[in-house]
């Protein structure tokens, strides 16, 4: 790293520096406010946008956000600095962020802008996902523009910016479409008329999401030359390996949604191929690797902007063959009490194959379940959720279906200019007790922060569970024997009429 400026450790550089954060409330948002408060004692202020929601005001939501148990270490060790953390009302989807004079006034010292708000759904409209991670994104970037003292800018991006490329490198793809127009568009256009040109519009991109977030990209590639810009790009992103503990999480996004549901007895069907591979990150490893990135910026070089691929190794990734048996090995030495059926399910060859599975492991059981929930006089909610998970696997076929291979030469080398101290703060290594145990913490984490389950409740968990799955073979057995039955008297049947 050339610069004619000293360079300061991490900590000192943040030291005394305001910080704004878009998506402070999402999963990767979270941690990131945590880490810069723990590891950088002296930061100034972390002004954190968040928009008035479901009646919440923002400090009332900042309130919330940091009860979590995330930040259980902070209130233990440094509760007075959880004062830092500023909320600013705003919204990214609007223009100019929905700032006001006095938000504006308040952060004009900003001096790293971390910019993670985007909506994740793969079936938002494509109106919704332009004015959000395209749009907010400039919005964003003009802002930033007016900050006379701004040392870094991350964009946080994904790997699958560019879905249809499976050999992803750290540099920016062609656009599919000119971001100005897209914006425009989603400006004048009537949402339903320009619901119907999205598939032309994205060149047939496998959702929303990923298309926008790629134009997404542009903007940052346009504007780099006068802001110092880093584009970060991380993969699946999964729970805490080890920062502030082990298994923290607050969404059953990727494999641990998949594994929950496999194990709760709701999710019993899917078409995978179970040899690819299914990148996955640590929250706490991409935090602390975007901090570095953005250490890093403030010592280059104007003009300058790195893509990091934030993602796995090739021999440190899980296929999903491993997911479904070493993943139902963990979860059924820890299950939940809240089941549904045990665990248990098939894998469908084809697509055929795969609705007649779903409709008969996955719609009838719930329908019997509901209807028994409704005569009890509770409410009914498999189907609803039912619904919801047929959905979310048809929007996830592109990526369950192929399997990317990432570069990474420029997130390796983050840390080698980091010194001893801070190579141990920020530590990017990944997976270093064994996939297994990465994986048996991540289960035992959504059962405590997704379940809301103490460990406590474990032993009578697996009781529960080892009678359910009793229960299950034993009815599975006599299904079978009936179908058995009865096929062996048509046999009779038709040798004696012959």
């Amino acid at each position: 790293m050339s610069s004619t400026i000293p360079i300061k450790n991490i900590p000192e550089t943040f030291a005394g520096a305001d910080v704004f954060i878009t998506g402070g409330s999402g999963f990767m948002g979270k941690v990131l406010i945590e880490k810069l408060i723990r590891s950088c004692p002296d930061i100034g202020r972390v002004f954190v946008l968040l928009r008035p929601r479901r009646g919440r005001t923002p400090d009332e939501r900042l309130q919330e956000l940091v009860q979590v148990p995330l930040f259980d270490v902070i209130r233990a060790t440094c509760p007075n600095d959880i004062r830092k953390i500023v909320p600013i009302s705003g919204d990214c989807s609007e223009l100019k962020l929905g700032l006001d004079e006095e938000s504006l006034k308040s952060m004009e010292n900003v001096q790293f802008v971390f910019h993670a708000a985007a909506s994740v759904r793969f079936d938002d409209p494509l109106e919704k996902a332009i004015l959000l991670n395209t749009r907010g994104t400039r919005e964003v970037i003009l802002w930033a523009k007016t900050l006379k003292n701004l040392k870094a800018m991350v964009h946080i991006s994904t790997t699958y910016s560019n879905p249809e490329i499976f050999d992803v490198e750290e540099r920016i793809y062609p656009a599919k479409m000119d971001w100005r127009k897209a914006i425009e568009l989603a400006e004048t256009l009537d949402p339903e008329m320009l619901e119907t040109l999205s598939p032309k519009l994205s060149g047939f991109a496998p959702n929303t999401y990923t298309f926008t977030k790629g134009l997404a990209e542009h903007i940052c590639n346009d504007y780099h030359q006068e802001l110092p810009l880093v584009i970060f790009r991380p993969s699946v992103v999964t729970g805490t390996e080890a920062e502030p503990f082990p298994g923290w999480i607050d969404n059953f996004n990727g494999p641990v949604g998949l594994l929950m549901g496999c194990g709760t007895g709701v999710l019993r069907t899917g078409k995978l191929n179970l040899e690819n591979k299914i990148n996955c990150i640590p929250v706490d490893v991409s935090i602390n690797a975007i901090m570095i990135a953005a250490w890093k910026r403030t010592y280059e070089p104007a003009g300058t902007l790195t893509i990091y691929n934030s993602a796995a190794e090739k021999h440190k990734t899980a296929d999903y063959s491993f997911l479904t048996t070493e993943g139902h090995d963990i979860y059924m030495r820890m299950p939940v009490s809240q089941v549904f059926c045990a665990p248990g399910g098939h894998n469908a060859f084809d697509t055929y194959s795969y609705y007649l599975f779903f409709f008969l492991y996955q719609l009838l059981p719930s329908a019997c379940a509901d209807l028994a929930l409704k005569l009890s006089g509770r409410k009914p909610f498999l189907l609803k959720l039912q619904r919801k998970i047929f959905n979310a696997q048809i929007s996830l076929k592109h990526f369950t279906d192929n399997e990317w291979e990432f570069k990474t030469d420029n997130f390796r080398s983050l840390a080698n200019d980091l010194n001893e101290t801070d190579r141990e703060t920020f530590n990017i290594s990944y997976l270093r007790k064994g996939t297994y145990d990465y994986f048996e913490d991540c289960i035992l984490g959504a059962r405590r922060y997704l379940m809301k389950e103490p460990d406590s409740t474990i032993p009578s968990a697996i009781k529960n569970m080892n009678r359910l799955v009793i229960i299950y073979r034993t009815a599975q057995a006599a299904f079978f024997g009936f179908v058995m039955y009865v096929l062996y008297q048509k046999v009779l049947l038709w040798t004696a009429l012959e």
